[in-house]
Formats: C-alpha cells, structure tokens, sequence
C-alpha cells in the first residue's frame, strides 16, 4: 500500500496535480534515484519536462478574443431630431477650453457617459478632446455644460 509520504505535488495550469505511486509486481516505481535527484531520459532531460510537450497550445492566436467580440451587443445609434441636433450646436459652440462638461457619446456600439475638464475643441476637424479621448461631434448624442 502506498504511503502519504510518496505523495507527489507537481504544479500544472490547472493547479497543482497529486500523484501517488501504483504497486507494480511488489515495488513501487520511484521518480527519483537513491541519491535524491530525478530520473533522466536517454536525452540528458529529467521525465517531467517531457510532460510539457504535451501541454496545449493556441494554435489560433486572436481566435478567442474574435469570438468575444461576436458576441458582444451592439447597441443601435440615436438619431438627432433637427431641435436637438440644434441645441447641441449650440452647446457646442458655447464650451471653452477648460470647461467642466459631462458628455455621452458612442463608441464602438454603445453609448458611453464621460466627465471631465474639454483638452480643447477642434472645430475644422469636427471634434472634441476631453483628456486622452478624442470625440467627434457626430457621435455626441447629450453635453451638458457644468
């Protein structure tokens, strides 16, 4: 019968594996030499690194992250009316740099809310910075001025 001491621990991507010894014809095989180092292979290598050629692999790069970002939801755009795509001009025209402004705007198919101080405002290329971000004015759906 194989005792607790034989028990072996080794580490693996799915948390560490516990092995016990098996009997085999009245002696128990041993991973180690009787000088305490482990068993090598013909190759010079110790038996546990030839596990790692087993080990799985991403054959695939990307695939996964792909996968995801099929099924993420898209949320449909929101399409101005002619009084409140006015009201927004305005607003637009009224924000300084410097200005404290909450601003909800979409963004690869969803609707984000940010506040921050506006970085600056870019009217010939038709957007707004508001510190790393770069707006454009057709995404913003509401700006409020604090």
């Amino acid at each position: 019968m194989p005792d607790i001491s034989d028990t072996k621990r080794v580490p693996s991507p799915w948390g560490d594996l516990e092995f016990t010894p098996v009997e085999d014809a009245g002696r128990a095989p041993s991973l180690e030499r009787g000088d305490g180092r482990p068993q090598r292979r013909a190759d010079g290598r110790p038996r546990a690194s030839r596990a790692a050629q087993f080990m799985p692999f991403a054959a695939l790069t990307g695939y996964y992250d792909l996968v995801r970002e099929q099924e993420r939801i898209v949320e449909p755009r929101h399409e101005l009316t002619e009084e409140e795509a006015d009201e927004l001009s305005r607003t637009i025209m009224q924000v300084r740099r410097g200005d404290l402004v909450r601003i909800t705007y979409y963004d690869r198919g969803g609707y984000k809310t940010r506040a921050g101080v506006v970085n600056a405002i870019e009217p010939e290329r038709r957007r707004l910075r508001l510190g790393t971000d770069t707006i454009p004015f057709d995404d913003i759906w509401k700006l409020l001025r604090a």
